[in-house]
């Protein structure tokens, strides 16, 4: 009984834990000193906070419900390990999705007098840096998923080159997996797809929430950019693991083929193939690095400057 209740907290505790932690630090940073504009704006911040913690949750089953699964090959799977291969378009898809259903959960102004901002907002404008750095990671991986599935052999699952001619007039050769041809390639792709659209009408939500009533425009516009920070920060988060995840792979299957050992007495050897392979391996861990890191600079709230702050001329009655 005691083991059986042992092998259930296990993979709770690993659900749990993390969740807590992320959502220990949303609702520290939220607390944060800032010139918050008043109740009405500090109960925005929170109801923000709140969206964005139950996406994150929302996040997590899905990641825990697809990397629990065996690493198999299901009859309907082109290849073993899909699924964990679409993890990481799981979770940004399910995390836009809940962003964008908890836009419809904003308050709407009430009353005779209604206000709204001069400033017409795009999603371009309020995506900013980031959305470009989304679009940039979307379109590398792309190009590395079609890449590595031109270069995959006949069955896709694995990187080989012509044989190598011998010394002696023999020939060796072979290949080296797993590698991220097309059978892990278009799901990805498709995967890549679902998560382009659910985060255009995430962030189309986003941009055209309606003005909270009694908020300073500065202060609904400093809300409203957070949510598109945190949004495209998760996509960014995911975007750059299944492309960090994909260099790792192509680069080890690579600079394994590539690397030397000996056939009928001879050395066989291919160093550009080890450099090559090396090269993407740590530009795997870059990338990776650099996704993370723009995850953790979108949990802070935004700021309003103090050039921000609203005036008679910001609205119209």
């Amino acid at each position: 009984m005691a083991a059986t209740a042992l092998v259930l907290l296990i993979p709770i505790a690993s659900f749990a834990v993390p969740v807590l932690l992320i959502g220990l630090v949303l609702w520290l940073l939220a607390r944060e000193r800032t010139d918050d504009g008043g109740t009405l704006a500090r109960a925005a911040r929170r109801h923000e906070l709140l969206v964005s913690t139950l996406a994150v949750l929302a996040a997590a089953v899905a990641a825990v419900a697809l990397l629990a699964q065996p690493v198999r090959w299901p009859g309907w799977a082109p290849a073993p390990g899909v699924l964990q291969a679409l993890t990481p378009f799981s979770i940004a898809g399910v995390f836009a999705l809940v962003r964008a259903l908890g836009e419809l959960t904003w308050p709407r102004p009430r009353g005779e007098v209604r206000s709204a901002p001069l400033t017409r907002r795009t999603i371009w404008s309020l995506g900013g840096a980031r959305l470009k750095g989304v679009l940039v990671t979307g379109s590398l991986l792309i190009a590395g998923l079609v890449a590595t599935g031109i270069t995959a052999d006949a069955t896709g699952r694995a990187f080989t080159t012509p044989p190598v001619p011998l010394p002696d007039g023999g020939a060796v050769g072979g290949s080296s997996g797993p590698y991220p041809g097309w059978p892990y390639g278009l799901p990805m792709l498709f995967g890549l797809a679902i998560v382009a659209v659910t985060t255009w009408l995430a962030l189309t939500a986003i941009t055209r929430r309606r003005p909270l009533a009694g908020v300073p425009a500065a202060h609904d516009d400093a809300v409203r950019r957070t949510s598109s920070d945190r949004l495209l920060a998760a996509v960014q988060l995911c975007l750059g693991l299944a492309l960090a995840a994909t260099a790792w792979m192509a680069g080890t299957a690579i600079a394994t083929h590539g690397r030397s050992f000996e056939a009928n007495g001879f050395i066989v050897e291919n160093q550009g193939l080890v450099t090559l392979g090396v090269v993407l391996m740590v530009a795997a861990a870059a990338v990776a690095i650099a996704s993370g890191t723009v995850a953790l600079l979108a949990l802070r709230s935004r700021r309003v400057p103090r050039s921000g702050l609203p005036t008679p001329q910001g609205a119209l009655a």
